[in-house]
């Protein structure tokens, strides 16, 4: 019984050690702390890696989520990926466009529109508009009926903690 009561002991004695040492220390970027604090659709960490970066998380994305990417170009402020998905049946080309426009002016209808003309030039059987800020209600409404995906900040803060998550975690692409 006795050995029982020092093991009790020493058990709190270790956890109380383990608090107070540990007391100030960083905490993980991935903890739920620090998501709230930096708000869970906050892609901005992004924009530090420029266009390069933002192609490549583009790229790391959807080859995580089974694409196999077939072409991708850069331009000043957008990235063009198309991708093919060998799922039988739901499978086919699919064209990725991203956005990297100024922090803070979402993505107008207009964009929406030329997405649409650009994914039917091209034959393909979907197209995903993606965008580090949001989308205005108008661009919402020209998607709408139509064969295009669109996904914000938020949405692309949603998949990139789902596939990548260290990644996303370390902030580093």
């Amino acid at each position: 019984m006795g050995i029982l009561i020092v093991a009790v002991i020493a058990t709190l004695v270790g956890f109380a050690l383990i608090l107070f040492i540990g007391r100030g220390q960083p905490i993980s970027p991935a903890s739920p702390e620090n998501l709230a604090r930096e708000g869970q659709g906050d892609m901005a960490w992004v924009r530090g890696y420029g266009i390069e970066g933002f192609q490549r998380l583009l790229l790391t994305l959807f080859t995580e989520m089974g694409f196999h990417p077939e072409r991708s170009e850069r331009g000043a402020r957008s990235v063009e990926l198309f991708a093919n998905d060998p799922t039988p049946i739901r499978g086919g080309r699919l064209y990725v466009h991203g956005l990297f426009g100024a922090p803070g002016v979402p993505a107008d209808a207009e964009e929406v529109r030329n997405m649409i003309e650009s994914a039917r030039a091209e034959l393909v059987g979907k197209a995903v508009l993606v965008t580090l800020g949001n989308f205005s209600t108008e661009a919402r409404e020209a998607a709408k009926g139509n064969p295009i995906d669109l996904i914000d900040g938020d949405d692309l803060a949603r998949l990139a903690r789902k596939h990548l998550p260290q990644a996303f975690a370390q902030r580093k692409i």
